[in-house]
């Protein structure tokens, strides 16, 4: 049983999930079970990371956002809904006559677009654009679906708009942008290049960076590019966006000869050089760098991605003075733009020119509502600055929302990193008693913090405590009719009890452990962590076998494709004596999870099945991927044969 499956239940937030990112309480094979719940103590760097704006900080990102800005790069905003031109006006004739179906089936569609009803406005509109083959049908119900906010209404809408008329740009602009969306980037590059194939601006560059920017698998989109580019070949933005790919994955030197080659007709081009800046940069080339966006900005001196792009180079280089003159005349351009300025910010952050980003961001406090990265960011720029109060104050603005967590949570480890324990504990009991729908996630926190303080038993009292207060508040309510409130509060204590019993097992409490699991149990039947974290426990802890292996069963039952309860199984098997059957399930979970426990057990059932070849292969890669594993050792300990030979130099 594994971390993951703990994490599972330990914190059931996802805000917390994602932002603390912290290892929650696990099982490991071992006697000795290690354990980090919620937030590590780590330092600021890694609490930096939940600020940073993800995808707009290379130049050709941020400037899609500046061009968004000027109002050159997005679909135009639709018109109000009552002043569009009636869809009727250029249909071309009926062939099957306007039947009394298809008059209602239009008046319905109008109406419900007048009404505010969008969804049946671009439903009714939808379906009239298939009676009659009218391309403007199709627009109509593709602007009643964006005004719906429905993302798979958009998307038949836009596809159905694309089929009637595949010279329009719009829809394929829509398509990519929810392909985008929902990670689908392939789709989202045929969309575009469609767009380009067409004669249009399909703003490659970006979409490029975008895919870079997400970790896309680029392979299959250079080779989309490349088709395209033999089929276009005197189309130049698709040769950039292949370039900014090639650069991603290694292969600068093409990159650069691919641009090189490009800049002989189309030296005129800024995005030319705009990428060339850009390649450079990352690539450690500052002059370079800074030669190619001088290079672009003689060609288009108001370009603000270029502007952009050598602020940058500066930034990185160390000329910070030029760079703030840069940003500022970007600022000056965008006065109403609260995202451009947190970007911004970001840079000189990253830049650790904390100053430079605290002057851009106090504008952003008189803006109703102050958007919460601001606190945020001011919280990272007054710590980095030494201002530690400053900081403190400001995390403790940032409102209730996707940083909410993160910014207490740092907080609270500024106070205790500054041995200010007892403040930050008020600190958080306080936040707890503002916000009890967060309650289990700060106290997990605190919990966490008197463990890096090495103050374990005020951490093991704090979580007494806390169950205690739970069964009382339970027991309150045995005859409540609020099942949602009794089903919250069982499932608070399922979680601190799950929580106190991995503790426990850490400390070789082992009969307190399993009390504790089967009371999580007990509240909640249906839980596959409890019965995995259990049953693994008895399999490897204890003689206790066939009952260790009929609750990992369990667990499988309640959640058949969990790789962990999957691993569990598999080795619950092998050490009841049945390899055979142990095979399947620990497949099933190395293709899920390739992790060093899974591999250790896959690889001593292939060896007891006398499958050798296939074990000592998969020793060798688990020994280069996992050098430092404690299972691999275990296993080459109990199968010294498996140990792979390392050949002497």
């Amino acid at each position: 049983m594994h971390a993951s499956t703990a994490a599972e239940h330990t914190l059931r937030e996802t805000a917390h999930a994602s932002s603390l990112a912290g290892a929650s309480k696990g099982v490991s094979q071992s006697a000795s079970a290690t354990t980090d719940c919620c937030l590590p103590t780590t330092a600021s760097s890694q609490v930096r990371s939940l600020w940073k704006a993800p995808s707009i900080l290379k130049s050709t990102l941020l400037g899609g956002l500046l061009v968004g800005l000027a109002g050159c790069q997005s679909v135009s905003a639709p018109a109000p809904f009552s002043n569009q031109p009636d869809p009727l006006a250029s249909a071309p004739a009926i062939q099957q006559g306007l039947d009394a179906d298809s008059l209602n089936q239009l008046l319905s569609a109008e109406l419900a677009g007048q009404r505010g009803n969008y969804p049946r406005a671009a439903d009714g509109y939808l379906a009239a654009s298939r009676r009659f083959d009218d391309p403007e049908l199709a627009r109509r119900a593709v602007l009643a679906a964006r005004y719906a906010d429905n993302p798979a209404l958009l998307e038949r809408a836009a596809e159905r708009w694309q089929q009637l008329d595949d010279t329009a740009s719009e829809p394929s602009i829509i398509r990519a942008r929810l392909a985008m969306a929902r990670g689908d980037w392939m789709t989202a590059l045929e969309q575009r290049l469609m767009v380009e194939a067409n004669g249009g601006n399909g703003n490659l560059a970006t979409v490029a960076e975008q895919a870079i920017d997400a970790e896309a698998d680029l392979e299959p989109l250079l080779s989309l590019l490349a088709t395209h580019i033999v089929q276009h070949p005197t189309q130049p933005m698709p040769k950039i966006a292949a370039a900014l790919f090639e650069a991603a994955l290694g292969n600068e030197r093409r990159a650069r000869t691919r641009l090189i080659q490009l800049e002989a007709t189309h030296a005129e081009l800024p995005d030319l050089w705009l990428a060339r800046s850009e390649i450079e940069r990352d690539a450690g080339h500052l002059d370079a760098s800074r030669q190619a966006a001088t290079r672009g900005l003689e060609l288009a001196p108001d370009d603000s991605r270029l502007v952009l792009s050598a602020a940058q180079t500066e930034l990185a280089s160390g000329d910070r003075s030029s760079a703030r003159e840069r940003i500022d005349t970007l600022v000056a351009r965008h006065p109403n733009a609260p995202r451009l300025r947190l970007a911004l910010a970001s840079l000189y952050l990253d830049a650790d020119a904390p100053q430079d980003a605290h002057r851009l961001l106090l504008p952003l406090l008189e803006e109703d509502p102050t958007p919460d990265a601001a606190f945020a960011m001011l919280g990272l720029a007054a710590e980095a600055s030494g201002e530690i109060d400053n900081a403190i104050l400001y995390y403790r603005q940032v409102p209730e929302g996707e940083r909410y967590i993160s910014s207490r949570a740092r907080a609270a480890q500024l106070l205790a990193e500054h041995d200010r324990i007892d403040e930050a504990r008020q600190f958080l009991d306080v936040e707890r008693l503002r916000h009890p729908r967060h309650a289990m996630t700060l106290l997990s926190f605190e919990i966490d913090l008197l463990d890096a303080q090495e103050a374990f038993t005020d951490a093991d009292t704090l979580l007494d405590g806390s169950i205690s207060t739970r069964r009382k508040a339970l027991n309150k309510m045995v005859a409540s009719e609020d099942q949602e409130a009794r089903d919250a509060v069982k499932s608070e204590l399922g979680s601190l009890l799950f929580l106190r019993g991995i503790r426990r097992l850490e400390d070789n409490q082992l009969e307190g452990m399993e009390q504790d699991l089967h009371e999580v149990i007990s509240l909640e039947p249906d839980n596959a962590s409890a019965y995995n974290a259990l049953g693994y426990t008895l399999l490897v802890e204890t003689d206790r076998r066939d009952e260790a292996l009929t609750l990992i069963k369990r667990a499988h039952e309640l959640s058949p494709n969990d790789s962990a309860i999957l691993d569990s199984l598999g080795w619950g098997h092998f050490l009841t004596g049945n390899a055979k059957q142990a095979l399947p399930p620990l497949e099933a979970a190395w293709a899920q999870q390739q992790d060093a426990e899974i591999g250790a057990h896959l690889t001593e059932v292939l060896w007891a099945l006398d499958r050798q070849d296939e074990a000592r292969g998969l020793a060798v890669e688990l020994s280069e991927r996992f050098e430092e594993a404690t299972e691999l050792e275990t296993l080459f300990q109990r199968i010294p044969a498996l140990r792979p030979v390392v050949d002497s130099p």
